[in-house]
């Protein structure tokens, strides 16, 4: 392949990026439900960089969703409610990584359903990997609830069990809004050959 044909495809691709995580950040702004310490049910935020992964692959799909990572926690800086209660560097790191870094890169990793070159996109595969994904994501959230957020939790509730009901609260729904909507266009033939198209 052509340095010319190269750049035009890393072109089509940036272009492409970018414009999928504009729409994820627009949907990110635009919840159907908000919880009152961070966290929020969407209309399928991060399907958007989601779709990078599978149309670019691991190079797009993870710098796509670190971007959206930095930009969700600006977004949280923005709205005074990230920090605010962090005792320690530790706290803040912990923070930084597994609420906002960790979880929204890891979402990169959807190109792992990428169809290879000459194969149909697998929806199952798609569904299976994104299910899997968000399920990180809520690992990852939980694991700062017990950790960090915790000092919220009903007394008599353990930390354990408050992360997890917290957290499932808008991951679940989250997810299922995702897989269906997902499971929907990806099913599409414009979409499947949106996917398979380089430039």
């Amino acid at each position: 392949m052509g340095t010319k044909a190269m750049s035009r495809q890393s072109i089509y691709a940036l272009c492409q990026s970018a414009i999928f995580i504009a729409l994820a950040t627009i949907l990110s702004f635009l919840p159907v439900y908000e919880m009152p310490f961070g966290g929020s049910v969407t209309l399928a935020s991060m399907l958007p960089i989601l779709f990078i992964g599978v149309k670019f692959g691991y190079k797009w799909g993870i710098g796509s969703a670190f971007t959206y990572a930095a930009i969700q926690l600006v977004q949280a800086l923005i709205k005074g409610n990230v920090f605010s209660t962090a005792m320690s560097a530790g706290v803040v790191i912990l923070c930084v990584f597994f609420d906002y870094l960790v979880p929204f890169t890891i979402l990169g990793l959807s190109a792992f359903s990428k169809p290879k070159e000459g194969e149909k996109l697998s929806i199952i595969k798609v569904l299976i990997t994104f299910s899997v994904l968000m399920l990180i994501r809520f690992i990852c959230h939980y694991i700062t609830g017990v950790a960090i957020w915790g000092q919220w939790a009903p007394e008599g509730m353990g930390l354990a069990l408050y992360s997890l009901l917290y957290n499932g609260q808008y991951m679940l729904p989250e997810l299922i809004i995702t897989d269906v909507i997902a499971g929907f266009l990806f099913t599409s033939s414009q979409i499947e050959r949106l996917i398979t198209k380089n430039n």
